[in-house]
């Protein structure tokens, strides 16, 4: 694969820093992180605040200043990494992989630059004020709809395959132009993504994947191909008019690779956001009631889940160059695990970090969208999704609340965090 390749399946090994405090314990993957990563990042932070994962083979940063020093000097601490698998993939699913055909290239998270500013330029559009105009009634009616089958079909539910993964999938689908018949193939072929890149997969998994990789460039190829002959409101079609218009600035393979990558993006993260709004929301009865009696308080709602349990708990970055941070020596290809549940967890910053607090002075200092250059493109549509889920539940099932009793389970993930399940009741 071409150093532009959108997944580099391959990852070369680096000394650790010199002198830097090493854990032989540290890992997202392991059952203690996953049932609760705040209380063990919280000890680290105090004690060891950069130290060194024998398990990853990362250099770990969790105070806010250190990740977002990281974040802004963007030539020394790379992005190139960040679509990349965690773990280097078997030999059978990269061959899979090394596809003639299959050849998405890097756009946006993990385009360095001058490149990253050149088409970023021309994806902000996608997540424009009007963009975001054009979408809201068709996310609003299809959540209004998903509610009220929800409702229909009566307690208990099981939110996240009844609302939160059809709600996100469809609402990307909607803006890139997907047609409403290939939903559930689509679905099908991007909903293990996160698995693959930043899970511990087995063999097994990672050729499966892989094979729903291709299948779904190989669908994007074609469906670009078709917008191109025949243009709709929408957002590839706004891409492919950027490319007819400017063919040396943005290639016709960058925007095939933009609406790859985008329906990764907005589809599970988002779900796990919205699943995680309502462990924080109906928890603590207070807030549910609160966010009934006056919806206007949704939007800082949002806000306080985003720094409190955001569904990116975590980021990568890699060394450009042999450089120093904090005091150790950082040799080149050092790959960095910035812990943005940390960060937004420091109470340098944060009073009082573990009470989730609606009317916290600060609660959008947190950094669950990043920093710099590469700060997350689809924030504005993430944070629409989830308003107005919650501007309908209040509305429609004051009444909602968690099941008793259900054990929270959380897939082993590197960078993000959301559950499996959720199950809801509400008076009939």
């Amino acid at each position: 694969m071409s150093d532009l390749s959108y997944h580099k399946v391959r990852n070369a090994a680096v000394a650790p820093p010199d002198g830097c405090p090493v854990d032989h314990e540290f890992s997202p993957y392991s059952p203690r992180y996953i049932a609760n990563p705040y209380a063990w990042l919280q000890q680290k932070r105090e004690n060891e605040p950069v130290f060194y994962s024998e398990e990853l083979q990362y250099l770990v940063v969790t105070r806010m200043e250190d990740v977002e020093e990281v974040f802004m000097n963007s030539e020394v601490f790379s992005s190139e990494n960040v679509q990349n698998p965690v773990f280097s993939i078997c030999d059978e699913a990269a061959e899979i992989l090394a596809a003639e055909d299959y050849n998405p290239v890097a756009v946006m998270s993990n385009r360095q630059q001058p490149d990253h500013t050149r088409i970023r330029k021309y994806t902000q559009a996608g997540f424009s004020g009007r963009r975001m105009r054009v979408l809201e009634p068709i996310i609003r009616q299809r959540t209004e709809d998903l509610i009220d089958g929800m409702l229909a079909a009566g307690p208990p539910v099981e939110w996240v395959g009844a609302v939160g993964n059809p709600l996100t999938a469809e609402t990307i689908f909607r803006l890139l132009g997907f047609p409403e018949k290939d939903d559930e193939q689509v679905k099908a072929w991007t909903n293990n993504r996160l698995e693959f890149t930043w899970g511990k997969t087995d063999k097994e998994t990672q050729i499966q994947v892989a094979k729903s990789l291709l299948a779904y460039w190989r669908y994007v190829v074609d469906y670009v191909e078709m917008r191109r002959a025949d243009p709709a409101d929408d957002f590839t079609s706004e891409l492919l008019a950027a490319h007819a218009e400017n063919p040396d600035d943005l290639g016709y393979n960058e925007v095939q690779s933009v609406v790859y990558g985008l329906s990764f993006a907005g589809h599970e993260i988002v779900r796990n956001l919205i699943s995680n709004a309502l462990l924080c929301l109906l928890g603590e009865r207070h807030n549910w009631t609160a966010l009934c009696d006056d919806p206007s308080r949704i939007k800082d709602a949002i806000e306080e889940v985003l720094r409190f349990n955001s569904a990116q708990t975590s980021w990568r970055r890699v060394t450009t160059r042999d450089t120093e941070f904090r005091g150790y020596k950082l040799p080149k290809g050092t790959q960095v695990f910035l812990s943005l549940a940390s960060a937004n967890h420091d109470p340098r910053l944060f009073d009082n970090p573990e009470r989730f607090d609606m009317d916290r002075a600060n609660l959008r200092k947190h950094i669950a969208f990043g920093r710099g250059i590469h700060i997350c493109l689809g924030r504005l549509l993430a944070k629409l999704e989830v308003r107005i889920v919650l501007e309908l539940l209040t509305r429609k099932v004051p009444s909602l609340r968690l099941v008793i009793g259900q054990e929270q389970t959380f897939y082993p993930n590197f960078s993000f965090r959301g559950p499996k399940t959720l199950y809801l009741a509400w008076d009939e």
